[in-house]
């Protein structure tokens, strides 16, 4: 089978357009139909019914079964690509959080400087992304976030870096600053912002809103860390995240919440990728260091 044929098919069906998909790919519309029944010649079946009056066509069974794989087919192939390419160029690569990761970076760079020149930061908001880029098998390692101390995940190596408790976060001149200790109680009758679906804080946050009860309607929703922080230092609302994600923002405070939940910080590897030699001595280089740390806080 042709790996053309397959990203054809699925730009096809995508589009739902023969001369689009042509178009898209500067070839005739006839080398599509051509693609196509190359495909259903391989797997011994029709993919597709087509409408010629006009010019439609409508998936058959073995058809939707070919475009729900064919996303994990290409991805699984150009992953394949990237890492055999990384083995021969001695490419280095780390994913992690800048809002999160970057604060361990400093105590890890020392360690990197023979890296350097080989190195490529993979940067992410979030840890929902940095997983599934990991999953994927597009990188090798990084530091990345969860809400359980531990990954169930059978390709990760998992080495826990830190955990911090989410906290209370508003303007200075809010009426809880100046609070040592907040309590969800005291929270009833405030508006919150929370980051979105992408980030594992709004999984933490719901189910903390929903064991307080926090009604839905008080709770705002972005996709941007920095959009958080515009709505909690102008006093329109109230985050509950970690210290990090508004460190070194003076128009912004944060106080303990009472039973908060906690956010684990790990470097994370990928078992699946081989990588190449400079790679994994980098990985070996980073869990040494992941190591001594998780020693020293025991």
């Amino acid at each position: 089978m042709k790996i053309q044929d397959l990203i054809y098919f699925k730009y096809l069906v995508d589009c739902s357009s023969f001369t689009k998909t042509a178009e898209a790919f500067y070839v005739s519309q006839p080398s599509i139909s051509l693609s196509l029944k190359r495909l259903e010649d391989e797997f011994n079946t029709k993919l597709i019914t087509r409408d010629r009056s006009t010019k439609s066509f409508h998936l058959k069974p073995a058809g939707e079964i070919l475009y729900k794989n064919a996303g994990t087919v290409l991805d699984l192939l150009a992953a394949t690509k990237k890492e055999m390419e990384n083995t021969e160029t001695r490419t280095v690569q780390l994913g992690f959080l800048p809002t999160i990761g970057g604060f361990y970076l400093p105590n890890l760079m020392p360690s990197m400087s023979k890296f350097i020149s080989n190195l490529q930061l993979v940067e992410e908001e979030s840890s929902e992304v940095m997983m599934d880029l990991l999953r994927e098998n597009k990188l090798p390692i990084a530091i990345s976030g969860g809400d359980s101390p531990k990954i169930e995940e059978p390709w990760v190596e998992q080495y826990l870096i830190d955990e911090r408790p989410l906290q209370v976060c508003v303007a200075p001149d809010h009426p809880l600053a100046k609070e040592s200790l907040i309590t969800a109680k005291m929270l009833s009758d405030y508006s919150f912002i929370c980051l979105d679906k992408e980030y594992t804080h709004y999984a933490m946050f719901e189910r903390w809103a929903q064991a307080n009860q926090i009604n839905p309607s008080q709770v705002a929703y972005t996709k941007g860390i920095q959009t958080a922080g515009s709505f909690i230092s102008s006093g329109v609302s109230i985050g509950i995240m970690i210290d990090l994600l508004v460190k070194n923002r003076t128009d912004i405070v944060t106080i303990p919440l009472e039973n908060a939940p906690k956010f684990y910080i790990s470097l994370v590897v990928n078992k699946k990728a081989v990588g190449n030699p400079l790679q994994q001595e980098f990985n070996q280089t980073l869990i040494d260091i992941a190591t001594q740390r998780t020693k020293q806080a025991s």
